[in-house]
């Protein structure tokens, strides 16, 4: 019997090899057998069964049609798995205008998030008009004893649903869960108020919950001047800006990355109150929901980053990302660099107004008493 070496497309394929591939995926693929019947039955081995069986599908003899519906970008889907080595990557269908698009990738959100969740399951929930966006949507069939704890502090824009304690809240309403606020900011005024804060049991207990979640649902931010950093008064147009000449491309959790998915070190992260990237990455299952034309980039540097196992992103922005990916990177093969150390910044020297909307955050959303 033939050992079926040749490994070409379907005409290379020697005859006997071609006759043998075509026998194996006749009797597993259209009579149904089970591998190991398979195997049985032309005297080979489980584990030389399951090969021949993958190499009928490679050279071309069985030939896969999935008749798939129109909303659904599979080959997208694929490209992005292997490319980021992604657990799961869920894109929503090009829509007219960047809120139908956001609407389309919150909707894939929250049906991705209602196959996921069982009673008793812990989400950490970050901040962002998408992340946002997922609760409107989030409407499991059955009540879920689910917990939702924020996994970023406050934000002082009022006018602005993209605060995390409201995501919990609203995504606990709609499955009867429960929300677990941290009250907080999520930048204070200097290091030190910093550290005072996270040394307070209600701030320190809600971020250790945070951390053992069993999935974070998470938003990935932009540098421009309209991203959720500046709209909801966290950070200053100034200091976003700033940001960027550093070389940050995007955020996730308030930490910020360069292109090659590198952390960047700054001032704003000494006073971030958030959970570390070093704890988000022991969550069991991060998943980034992300969308606006403005994304590419910051997409592309939190992917590489390699904090998140499950993207959920608009057709147009997987496009950009998958395309931007393919191009090289100076100094690198790949077009990859590997993770290292913080990437330094050079000193920021905000002016005297960006000092003064500083002051005015921390006076505005100081920490209140601790509820669950």
């Amino acid at each position: 019997m033939s050992n079926c070496s040749t490994a070409g497309p379907l005409d290379s394929l020697r005859q006997d090899d071609y006759e043998l591939l075509a026998r194996l995926a006749q009797r597993y693929y259209i009579d149904e057998q089970t591998q190991d019947q398979v195997a049985r039955e032309f005297g080979l081995s489980r584990q030389k069964a399951q090969r021949l069986l993958k190499r009928a599908r490679q050279a071309g003899v069985v030939a896969i049609h999935i008749e798939a519906p129109s909303w659904l970008r599979l080959d997208l889907e694929s490209e992005l798995r292997e490319t980021f080595g992604l657990e799961e990557a869920v894109v929503a269908v090009a829509q007219a205008n960047a809120d139908a698009d956001r609407e389309a990738v919150a909707q894939r959100a929250a049906r991705y998030l209602e196959r996921q969740l069982r009673d008793g399951s812990v989400v950490a929930v970050g901040h962002g008009r998408t992340a946002s966006a997922v609760a409107r949507f989030f409407r499991p069939v059955d009540r879920l004893a689910v917990t939702f704890v924020s996994a970023m502090g406050g934000s002082p824009g009022a006018d602005a649903p993209t605060n995390p304690n409201e995501v919990c809240r609203a995504l606990a309403q709609g499955c009867g869960g429960r929300a677990e606020s941290l009250y907080a900011p999520a930048y204070v005024e200097d290091a030190g108020v910093r550290s005072q804060l996270l040394a307070q049991a209600a701030v320190r207990s809600t971020l250790d919950m945070a951390a053992g979640a069993d999935l974070a649902l998470v938003g990935i931010g932009g540098v421009d001047d309209d991203c959720t950093m500046v709209r909801s008064g966290c950070l200053s147009r100034e200091e976003v800006t700033w940001l960027g000449t550093q070389g940050a491309v995007g955020d996730v959790l308030g930490h910020y990355v360069d292109l090659d998915g590198r952390p960047l070190a700054s001032p704003h992260h000494q006073r971030l109150v958030a959970l570390p990237v070093e704890h988000l990455r022991r969550v069991k299952k991060v998943v980034a929901v992300a969308s606006e034309p403005e994304k590419p980039a910051a997409v592309l540097g939190i992917l590489r980053s390699g904090v998140v196992d499950v993207l959920v992103v608009d057709e147009t922005n997987a496009r950009a990302v998958l395309q931007a990916a393919a191009r090289p990177r100076a100094g690198t093969a790949t077009g990859r660099a590997p993770a290292g150390p913080m990437v330094p910044a050079t000193r920021y020297q905000p002016s005297p107004a960006a000092k003064a909307a500083t002051l005015s955050r921390a006076g505005r959303d100081a920490p209140g008493p601790h509820r669950r």
